[in-house]
């Protein structure tokens, strides 16, 4: 059974190979939504003129109309990431972002990004939802949905230099998990934003005494954060059981470090793939690279092709985007699945982009919100 596709004209057209959001079961997830009109038109009144709030008010409108053509409301997001262009317009976001969500809130992040592909563009979210009003939230501030448990774990009661911030950070994680019923073989995949990319090795290093053998999957992205005081945040998803390591020969499970892919029921989770073979290489030849590795985990847990619900792109030069997308396309089929692409810095000074994603055994059967597609005009 084909995807099943649901159109809207109340979104905007994409601008490259992505829908805006696909569901299995009753997860969601939502590609990057921005402050935009159908038309491409931001949101804002005065020309030339870079209205945050508009934007912002406008990009949960469209959140919220997407959720809905998949049979979601804003009280199932268990998990929702902002990237800001512009760090000081951070509290303009907050402040909305608390009008949305006055009651139970999702695990929340929120990272700088350094402009968009649409220009002017101030701010775009990326987010899950689980649907069937089971979410609900922790005293210790993380989102658990039946066997999911989501947190954002930043490094609060810490006053001291990154190597203190990253352990205070990650006893808060251990924390919101075991406060949840959780504990760390649970956690399933990592997404971890570090405000100086130099600090890379020292959060490996980290990481790896604080998971031993049961290093889950992670990403990792260099990015401005929400406070500028703050040196990391780590993203998390918890399922109950854990999951069981997926590699290749192309991304080999090396003892000590993230897991390639894991395996967690019928969800395969992907780990960032970005550092290249050869120095030498295009970011068309470097997309085409990260999906060669991509399928061959794919394909390694016995999934279909066509299983990916999503994925999370980063470049780090904005004028790569078309490059990327020449690399990027070919390994795609409609109707495309939801992304967002972002800038940020990567940990191998050599890779220009990177890619993760979320694929499920049953994804070629997810529904798909997508733009109608244009209907050509002919003359009389």
């Amino acid at each position: 059974m084909p995807r099943e596709v649901i159109y809207t004209d109340q979104l905007m057209r994409p601008i490259a190979h992505f829908s805006h959001a696909s569901r299995i079961d009753n997860l969601i997830h939502v590609g990057a939504s921005a402050g935009v009109f159908p038309d491409l038109r931001l949101a804002g009144e005065a020309p030339g003129r870079v209205d945050m709030e508009a934007q912002t008010r406008r990009m949960f409108a469209n959140l919220k109309t997407t959720l809905d053509l998949l049979g979601g409301q804003m009280s199932d997001v268990v998990r929702l990431k902002a990237y800001v262009a512009d760090t000081r317009d951070i509290p303009k976001y907050l402040a909305i972002y608390a009008e949305e969500f006055p009651g139970l809130r999702p695990a929340h992040s929120v990272v700088g990004s350094w402009d968009f592909p649409l220009p002017q563009a101030a701010v775009e979210i990326d987010t899950t939802a689980i649907v069937g009003g089971q979410a609900r939230a922790t005293p210790a501030g993380a989102m658990v949905a039946g066997e999911w448990h989501h947190a954002t774990a930043l490094p609060i009661g810490s006053n001291g230099g990154a190597d203190r911030q990253v352990a205070a950070t990650l006893q808060n994680l251990k924390t919101m998990l075991e406060d949840a019923g959780f504990g760390l073989g649970d956690v399933c995949n990592l997404h971890v934003a570090i405000a100086d990319i130099r600090d890379y090795d020292l959060v490996v290093d980290a990481f790896t005494r604080f998971f031993g053998d049961r290093f889950p999957t992670w990403t990792v992205v260099g990015a401005p954060l929400e406070r500028p005081e703050f040196c990391i945040g780590i993203e998390s998803v918890a399922i109950k059981g854990g999951g069981q390591v997926i590699s290749s020969e192309l991304s080999p499970h090396l003892p000590g470090r993230p897991a390639p892919a894991m395996l967690a029921g019928d969800t395969l989770f992907l780990s960032g793939q970005g550092t290249p073979d050869d120095a030498d290489l295009s970011v068309d030849q470097q997309a085409r690279a990260i999906w060669q590795r991509l399928h061959a985990l794919i394909e390694a847990a016995g999934f279909p092709k066509d299983s990916l619900l999503r994925t999370n792109n980063v470049l780090t030069d904005w004028r790569d985007f078309q490059s990327f997308n020449r690399g990027y396309g070919p390994n795609v089929a409609k109707p495309y699945v939801p992304r967002a692409t972002v800038v940020g810095a990567l940990p191998d000074r050599r890779a220009r982009v990177q890619t993760e994603g979320i694929a499920h055994r049953n994804g070629s059967h997810s529904k798909i919100v997508q733009v109608a597609p244009l209907v050509e005009q002919t003359g009389a």
